[in-house]
C-alpha cells in the first residue's frame, strides 16, 4: 500500500519530479563518461607500459642500474635463462643488449638508447612491431642485420621526418573532394622540402585561412609527411676502455607509440650486428624482459627469479613504472571521488525538491496522521518516494551513459588539442572510454545510498508537523 501511493506521489507534480529525474541523468551520464574516459586513458596506459616499455619484469645487473655501463651485464645468464624457461606463469622472453648512443645523420644529433634485439622473439614480448606508422617503413628484419628502427620522435629530430607536396600528393588530396582554392595553394608549396612539424606549419599559416586549416590542415599534413627510410645513421658508443666506436645503420622503419619520453630515445637494431660494432665475441645481455600470462603473478614470479644464484635485480612492472601502478591501483578511489562529488551535488537538489513537496503538502500530512497513520509508516513513504525520484533518473542515466560509451568505446574521443601535451606524459591522444560492470554497480548503490540520506531531512521535516496545525494550513 505505501510503495503504491508513493510511486503515485511521485507523479502528482509531474513537471518538477521531470526536472530532478533529468538532474540525476545527466549527473549518471556525465560521471560515467568521466570515469569511462579515465578508465580507459589507464587501461590504454598499463596496456603501453607492459607491451611497448617494460613488460611485467626485468632482469639486471644491479650496478646496471645505477650507471649504465657497456660490461654490467647480467650475472649467471644461462642457469637464469633456465629457470625463466621452468616456469609456467611465463608466457614470453628475451635478452636485449642496452647501450647509451649517440645518433648523428648530415642534419642534426640526439642522445638514443640503442636496443640489441632479436626481432623475432622481441615480437612475442612487445607490440612495438605493430607501431610502424603508415608509410614508415618495415619492422627489423634478421636477413637485414644493418637495419636500425627509430621512432617518430627520433626521426623529426634527426631531420629524417619532412614534408613535401608532390604532384601525387595533389592527386591524392583531389580524390579526397579537397575544393580547388586549397588545392592551388598548395601548388605554391610543390616540390618543397620542410624538414619539421613547426616549419611546415609555419607556412601552412601563412597560406591558409583558420577555418581552412582547421577543416584541411590534418588531411594536408597527413599526406604531405614523407619519412627518408634507408637513409644513413650514425651511431657512437663507447667500448669497455672509454674509447668511441662508431658504425652505420640504414632506416628500416619508423615506429610510433603514445609515450615521447620513451619514442624519443629508444632505437633498436639487430643484436648481432651490435655485437659486431663494439667489437666482443658474443652478444652482451644488460636486460632480460618477461612477459607473464597474468598480470597479478608478477609478484610470485619475482620471488622466484629473486632465488636464482647471481645477486641481480629483479624488479615488476609496478616498479619499473610506478606512475601506471599507481593509476590502476587507485581506480576504486577514483570512482568514490567523481561519483561522491556528483552525488553530493544532487543530494542538494533532491532534499529541495522533496522539502518542497512537503510543504505543499502539510495538510495532506496532517490529515493523514490525524486518522492514524503513524510515523514510521510517513517516514517509509516520504523515503520511499526519495528513492523512487532518484532510482528513474538514475537507471535512464546509467543506461544512457552505457550506449554513449559502447558506441564511444569502438570511435575513440581524440583530444587533438591536447595530444602533444597527453603523449608527452605517456598518454595516447585518442582514448577509448571503457566502464566495467563493477562500477556500474557501484553507482547503484551509490544512488540509493544517497537517496535514502536525502530523504532524511525531508522525512524529518514531515514527522515534525503537529496533525492538529497541519489541518489548518491552506
Amino acid at each position: 500500500m505505501i510503495w503504491s501511493i508513493a510511486w503515485k506521489n511521485v507523479w502528482r507534480n509531474k513537471k518538477r519530479s521531470l526536472v530532478v529525474i533529468v538532474a540525476v541523468t545527466l549527473g549518471i551520464i556525465s560521471g560515467v563518461l568521466l570515469v569511462g574516459i579515465m578508465e580507459g586513458w589507464v587501461k590504454q596506459r598499463l596496456n603501453d607500459v607492459i607491451f611497448n616499455e617494460v613488460s611485467h619484469i626485468q632482469i639486471h645487473n644491479p650496478e646496471f642500474i645505477k650507471n649504465e655501463e657497456i660490461d654490467l651485464t647480467v650475472k649467471n645468464p644461462e642457469e637464469i635463462s633456465q629457470g625463466i624457461d621452468s616456469l609456467q606463469e611465463v608466457s614470453a622472453w628475451v635478452k636485449r643488449t642496452k647501450i647509451i648512443a649517440m645518433a648523428n645523420t648530415p642534419w642534426a644529433n640526439t642522445g638514443v638508447i640503442i636496443y640489441g634485439i632479436d626481432p623475432e622473439k622481441e615480437k612475442q614480448v612487445t607490440e612495438i612491431y605493430k607501431k610502424i606508422v603508415p608509410g614508415g617503413g618495415e619492422y627489423l628484419d634478421a636477413q637485414s642485420p644493418g637495419d636500425i628502427l627509430i621512432s617518430d620522435k627520433t626521426a623529426e629530430i634527426l631531420k629524417l621526418k619532412q614534408y613535401i607536396v608532390t604532384d601525387i600528393v595533389i592527386e591524392k588530396l583531389r580524390s579526397e573532394n579537397v575544393p580547388l582554392p586549397i588545392i592551388t595553394k598548395l601548388e605554391t608549396l610543390k616540390d618543397i622540402r620542410f624538414k619539421s612539424p613547426k616549419e611546415f606549419r609555419e607556412v601552412l599559416k601563412k597560406e591558409f585561412s583558420i577555418k581552412e586549416l582547421d577543416k584541411f590542415g590534418l588531411l594536408i599534413t597527413d599526406n604531405t609527411l614523407n619519412y627518408r627510410i634507408r637513409n644513413k645513421i650514425q651511431i657512437t658508443l663507447s667500448d669497455k676502455k672509454g674509447n668511441p666506436i662508431q658504425g652505420i645503420f640504414r632506416v628500416c622503419g619508423i615506429y610510433k607509440t603514445t609515450n615521447t619520453g620513451f619514442d624519443q630515445v629508444s632505437v633498436f637494431v639487430n643484436a648481432g650486428e651490435l655485437a659486431n660494432l663494439y667489437g666482443n665475441h658474443g652478444i652482451l645481455t644488460h636486460e632480460i624482459a618477461v612477459l607473464l600470462n597474468n598480470i597479478e603473478d608478477a609478484g610470485i614470479v619475482k620471488e622466484k627469479l629473486i632465488r636464482i644464484p647471481g645477486e641481480n635485480s629483479v624488479r615488476t612492472w609496478k616498479e619499473l613504472a610506478p606512475d601506471a601502478a599507481m593509476m590502476n591501483d587507485f581506480m576504486l578511489m577514483y570512482y568514490f571521488i567523481f561519483i561522491g562529488i556528483i552525488m553530493l551535488a544532487l543530494a542538494f537538489g533532491i532534499i529541495n525538491t522533496m522539502l518542497m513537496a512537503i510543504l505543499e503538502r502539510t495538510k495532506e500530512l496532517g490529515m493523514l496522521m490525524a486518522i492514524g497513520m503513524n510515523h514510521k509508516r510517513i517516514f517509509k513513504m516520504i523515503m520511499l518516494e526519495t528513492i523512487f525520484l532518484t532510482i528513474v533518473g538514475a537507471a535512464m542515466g546509467i543506461f544512457s551513459g552505457w550506449a554513449i560509451i559502447e558506441s564511444l568505446g569502438k570511435t575513440g574521443i581524440h583530444f587533438s588539442g591536447w595530444g602533444e601535451g597527453f603523449e608527452a606524459i605517456g598518454f595516447a591522444a585518442r582514448v577509448y572510454p571503457v566502464v566495467t560492470l563493477e562500477f556500474f554497480v557501484f553507482t547503484t548503490i551509490m544512488v540509493i545510498v544517497t537517496a535514502m540520506i536525502s530523504s532524511i531531512w525531508p522525512a524529518r521535516k514531515a514527522l515534525k508537523l503537529n496533525p492538529v496545525e497541519a489541518l489548518r494550513t491552506e
